[in-house]
């Protein structure tokens, strides 16, 4: 009898679609897979036949069978569906186990859509501190990248912002500031970083994946998939991802099925929406300009209880002929952002943001803080889409004011390359 425990792994493909050189076909022996440890319910054996209709001239009421859209090898069709993988995932972190994610199912899923930064450290006691924006390191400044994403604890609290300068006479610059508690000597924790292709690599990202869908009695793989859209939000205060990837081919392995896989587990913690603030600057970053000198905004702490993002990338396939997979790639052609921000004690400095088409920095905190732990996110010049003077008092208890934020242009970085005037940053601890 089969029975439905299954299980979901990913490789790095090192080509698009994994093909072989010899036959053209997808060829995963090279793949070295990682089971995920994601939700059950979206698993599933996904996709659907690719098929040419026939609309012949017939005698009579009857239908004919489909022509299948694919290729023939050894005499025979090649099986071949098309389809979106779906995956449910925590954010639990690396911990202090490993330098970053390179080598890890979370960056693998995030490098599917996005490029990603390290800095050149994984944390530094301060040296001496400035201001709320600018501190001195005691390594060099410039194992700070910009455009990169850093953390603090302070006053028990996890803190974030994201370097906009490592050379000013030897110091650091961030924006949006941390708080009056930033002083002394502190640790600070440098965070590995994901952002979409900015202006100098735009419809980029690290590579593209393979998933195995293992259960009693069926295995599955999908090839030459690439992120369309991750969306963040809260189940109790942990950080869900919920990701979807389109998939170039799928195919059914049955007859080699193994049963479920299980999973690799990191050695951090669950990111959770505790422990941390929600930011945002309190005057507009630079945007329809480059800066010449790193932005160094203040901040306005926001009492948020619920927040959902949302990243959505437009992919093209780069439509081709000469492989079964109909295509050479998948190019994200677009980028769409949105943070939506539930706000229990609403902020009147906003209230005329939306009418004066204020811009600002707004940065999501995650906690727990400190070696491989916690995350951030952050969109560096945002605009509303919605009036935050219209207070909503429908929940018959409390009035709260309900946010949502897309990405505008962002100039406010000294350097383009890198994460550098990317339009948002996801960022977890290491």
């Amino acid at each position: 009898m089969s029975v439905t425990h299954r299980s979901l792994s990913v490789a790095v493909e090192s080509a698009f679609g994994s093909l072989s050189a010899s036959t053209g076909l997808p060829d995963n022996s090279g793949l070295t897979y990682t089971s995920i440890p994601c939700e059950r319910d979206p698993i599933i054996v996904y996709g659907d036949p690719v098929v040419s209709e026939r609309n012949d001239a017939r005698d009579g009421s009857y239908g004919l069978a489909p022509e299948p859209d694919t290729v023939w090898a050894s005499g025979s069709r090649v099986r071949r569906r098309t389809g979106q993988v779906s995956v449910r995932v925590d954010l639990t972190t690396i911990g202090s186990a490993a330098a970053n994610y390179d080598s890890n199912y979370l960056g693998y899923l995030l490098g599917a859509g996005l490029l990603t930064q390290s800095h050149g450290a994984q944390s530094d006691v301060l040296s001496a501190i400035s201001d709320v924006n600018t501190f001195t390191p005691t390594t060099t400044s410039t194992n700070y990248e910009i455009g990169a994403l850093v953390g603090a604890e302070i006053n028990g609290r996890a803190e974030f912002s994201a370097v906009t300068d490592n050379d000013v006479t030897g110091d650091v610059t961030v924006s949006p500031a941390f708080s009056a508690g930033f002083t002394g000597t502190p640790t600070m924790r440098l965070m590995q970083t994901w952002f979409p292709g900015s202006r100098t690599a735009l419809g980029s990202r690290e590579h593209s994946l393979s998933f195995r869908v293992d259960g009693v009695g069926f295995r599955s793989y999908a090839y030459g998939c690439v992120l369309e859209s991750i969306s963040l939000s809260l189940d109790n205060g942990r950080v869900m991802a919920d990701l979807t990837y389109q998939a170039a081919l799928i195919q059914d392995d049955h007859g080699n099925a193994v049963g479920p896989i299980e999973p690799t587990y990191n050695s951090g913690a669950p990111a959770f929406f505790r422990g941390s603030y929600v930011v945002v600057s309190d005057a507009s970053p630079t945007s329809l300009t480059n800066a010449t000198t790193g932005d160094t905004l203040g901040r306005i702490a926001l009492d948020v209880e619920d927040f959902t993002f949302t990243i959505t990338n437009t992919l093209t396939p780069m439509g081709h002929s000469n492989s079964l997979l109909a295509m050479s790639d998948m190019e994200i052609s677009d980028v769409d952002v949105e943070l939506s921000l539930t706000v229990s004690s609403p902020n009147t400095t906003i209230n005329n943001d939306f009418f004066n088409r204020t811009l600002r920095q707004v940065l999501v905190g995650l906690g727990p803080i400190g070696d491989g732990l916690g995350g951030a996110l952050m969109i560096p010049a945002a605009y509303l889409t919605v009036d935050p003077s219209k207070y909503d008092p429908s929940g018959n208890d409390i009035t709260r004011q309900q946010l949502t934020y897309k990405a505008s242009r962002f100039g406010g970085d000294v350097s383009e390359s890198g994460a550098g005037n990317s339009p948002v940053r996801l960022a977890l601890g290491v």
